[in-house]
């Protein structure tokens, strides 16, 4: 069975000023870096979710462009993205998935957590797993990203809506194991504004 991946990279990134996917990244964009990336890891099947600029972001993806799926509903939030993402899944044509990557394109990770928290999931069988990392401020612990759920928990994915509240109620639903990853913030890292930037790639190793 298969491990799956949805990349969510619809929004119209507002608070940074510029189209988050396209964000300058080494030698090219934020959202070709990310695809690299889960394609190093255990993940067989790829669904990005454009909505934004959708044009502009699969000219950049190159033979990449297959795995785009476009949400017209993306101006009502990210949970019809996810949905969305859930139903490309569900298509005929494509194998159940074992385990479902969900990864925010403001959210870059490494391979190596992907593969950790997918490996968890399995041996445990767990329906959601999720980092964890501690707030050395005040001493509490937070749920770190990206999320891995079960397979079958696909139909319910493909259900969720913002009004319901999206992946959260999922993960309410379905109370995650969390796997600490205390010393390394590429669990936390959300590219939310323009000043973040400069950190998240020293974070990931990346180059002015």
């Amino acid at each position: 069975m298969t491990v799956a991946a949805i990349l969510l990279a619809a929004g119209a990134s507002r608070r940074m000023g510029a189209p988050k996917p396209l964000l300058a990244w080494g030698d090219g964009t934020l959202i070709e870096w990310e695809v690299r990336q889960l394609m190093a890891s255990s993940v067989d099947d790829i669904v990005i979710v454009c909505g934004a600029r959708m044009e502009e972001v699969r000219r950049v993806l190159g033979a990449a462009e297959r795995h785009v799926v476009f949400n017209a509903r993306w101006p009502q939030g990210r949970a019809t993205s996810l949905a969305a993402g859930a139903l490309a899944l569900m298509r005929p044509g494509h194998e159940a998935p074992e385990a479902i990557v969900i990864q925010n394109v403001d959210q870059p990770t490494r391979p190596s957590i992907i593969d950790r928290l997918v490996e968890e999931r399995r041996a445990g069988d767990h329906d959601v797993v999720q980092p964890s990392y501690l707030d050395e401020a005040d001493g509490s612990t937070h749920g770190g990203h990206p999320v891995v759920l079960a397979g079958r928990l696909l139909t319910e994915l493909s259900r969720v809506t913002d009004a319901t509240y999206g992946l959260r109620a999922v993960v309410e639903r379905h109370p995650p194991v969390r796997i600490p990853f205390e010393r390394d913030p590429a669990v936390w890292i959300d590219l939310d504004t323009p000043d973040l930037v400069p950190e998240a790639r020293r974070v990931f190793g990346i180059r002015e």
